[in-house]
C-alpha cells in the first residue's frame, strides 16, 4: 500500500516537473528553444564561467561591459545566438527570435544600438524644446505647469527606453514600460486640462486622481501579480486611441483656430507611425528593426508638439491687440508706454504674452 501511494506520488511529481519544463519551452521563442543553442549556452558556462576561467573573463572584460552589468553567462547566450542564427541561415530557414527578441549586433555595451540612440535623441529633442518652451511662455500660464510636467515625464521615459535597450533585464524592462504608461496617461491629463480643466479646474484634478489611482493599480497588478504583455500593451493602445479622439474632437469643434491643424497633424503624426511596431521583420544589418525605425521617426515630432503648444495664444486677437500696444516705439510725452504686462486673465492672453515683454503698469513717459 505504502509503496503504491510511494508510486503514485513519484508519477505526479514526474508528470508536474514535464509540464513545468513544457511551459518554459511554451514561454520562450524558437532560438532559445533550440537543442543546439542550449546545449551551445551550457558547455560555453562549463568552460568560461566558473573558476580560473572566470577569473580570466573578468579580468579580459572591458569597464563600460561590466558597469553595464554584462556577465560571462550573458556573453555565452550572445555568442550562442550568432552560433545557432548562422545554422539556420545556412539551412534556409527564417532567422528565430531568442527570449522574445531578434538577434541584434551588438556594439559596445549596448544591445539594441540603433533603439538606444533613437532613444537618447528623443529626450534630447524633448530636453531642447522643454527649454525653449520655459523661455517663451510665461510662469504664471495655467498650462504651464502641466507642458512642464509632461515633458519631465517624457523625458523620464526616455532615458528608462536608452536604459532598457542598452541592457535588457528585469527590472530595466518594467521601468521602460512603466514609465510609457506614464506618459500616455499624462498626455491624456493635459488634454484634459486644455480641452476642460481650464474652465473646470475641479474636473480635471478628479481626472487627475483617477488617472493616478488607474496607473497605481496597472503597475502593482503587472509588478506583484503577472507581468502581461498582451493587457500592458492593450491597456496602453486603450488610452492612447481614447487620447487622440479627445484631442481631435476638440480640434473639430475647434476648427477655425489658425493653430488647429498643427495639433491635428501632431495627433495624426504619433498614432500613425506607432504603427510601425506592428510590422515585425529581422533588424536590418542586424541593427535596424521596426521598433528603431518607430523611435527615429518620432524626434521631429516633439518639436513640432512644443512649436504648437504656444501658438493658441500667440494667433489669438487678443494677442495681436497686446502686441500692438506694447510694441516697442518711441511715445511722446504724456502718452501710455507698456512697461509691464497686464495680469493674465486667460490661456490665450497668458500664453501669448510670452512674446510681448514683460506685465502692462501704464506710465507716463518722463515721470
Amino acid at each position: 500500500m505504502a509503496e503504491s501511494q510511494g508510486g503514485r506520488m513519484a508519477g505526479r511529481t514526474a508528470r508536474l516537473v514535464l509540464l513545468a519544463g513544457a511551459a518554459a519551452l511554451a514561454s520562450g521563442s524558437q532560438g532559445d528553444r533550440e537543442p543546439v543553442y542550449r546545449d551551445c549556452v551550457l558547455r560555453c558556462e562549463e568552460r568560461n564561467c566558473s573558476g580560473g576561467a572566470l577569473k580570466h573573463f573578468r579580468s579580459r572584460q572591458p569597464i563600460y561591459m561590466s558597469l553595464a552589468g554584462w556577465t560571462c553567462r550573458d556573453d555565452c547566450k550572445y555568442e550562442c545566438m550568432w552560433v545557432t542564427v548562422g545554422l539556420y541561415l545556412q539551412e534556409g530557414q527564417k532567422v528565430p527570435q531568442f527570449h522574445g527578441k531578434w538577434p541584434f549586433s551588438r556594439f559596445l555595451c549596448f544591445q539594441e544600438p540603433a533603439s538606444a540612440v533613437a532613444s537618447f535623441l528623443n529626450g534630447l529633442a524633448s530636453l531642447v524644446m522643454l527649454c525653449r518652451y520655459r523661455t517663451s511662455v510665461p510662469a504664471s500660464s495655467p498650462m504651464y505647469p502641466t507642458c512642464v510636467a509632461f515633458a519631465w515625464v517624457s523625458l523620464n521615459a526616455w532615458f528608462w527606453s536608452t536604459v532598457f535597450h542598452t541592457r535588457d533585464t528585469d527590472l530595466t524592462e518594467k521601468m521602460d514600460y512603466f514609465c510609457a504608461s506614464t506618459v500616455i496617461l499624462h498626455s491624456i491629463y493635459l488634454c484634459c486640462v486644455r480641452t476642460v480643466g481650464l474652465q473646470h479646474p475641479a474636473m480635471a484634478s478628479a481626472f487627475r486622481a483617477l488617472l493616478l489611482l488607474l496607473l497605481t493599480a496597472h503597475v502593482s497588478y503587472l509588478s506583484l501579480i503577472h507581468f502581461d504583455y498582451g493587457y500592458n500593451m492593450a491597456a496602453n493602445v486603450a488610452i492612447g486611441l481614447l487620447n487622440a479622439a479627445w484631442w481631435l474632437a476638440w480640434c473639430l469643434w475647434n476648427q477655425r483656430l489658425p493653430h488647429v491643424h498643427k495639433c491635428v497633424a501632431v495627433v495624426l503624426l504619433l498614432q500613425g507611425l506607432s504603427l510601425l511596431e506592428l510590422l515585425d521583420f529581422p533588424p536590418l544589418f542586424w541593427v535596424l528593426d521596426a521598433h528603431a525605425i518607430w523611435h527615429i521617426s518620432t524626434i521631429p515630432v516633439h518639436v513640432l508638439f512644443f512649436r504648437w503648444v504656444p501658438l493658441p495664444a500667440q494667433h489669438s486677437p487678443l494677442c495681436r491687440l497686446l502686441r500692438s500696444l506694447c510694441a516697442p516705439a518711441t511715445h511722446p510725452p504724456g502718452q501710455l508706454a507698456c512697461t509691464t504686462r497686464p495680469r493674465p486673465q486667460g490661456t490665450l492672453s497668458e500664453l501669448c504674452l510670452a512674446s510681448v515683454g514683460s506685465p502692462l503698469r501704464p506710465q507716463l513717459s518722463g515721470r
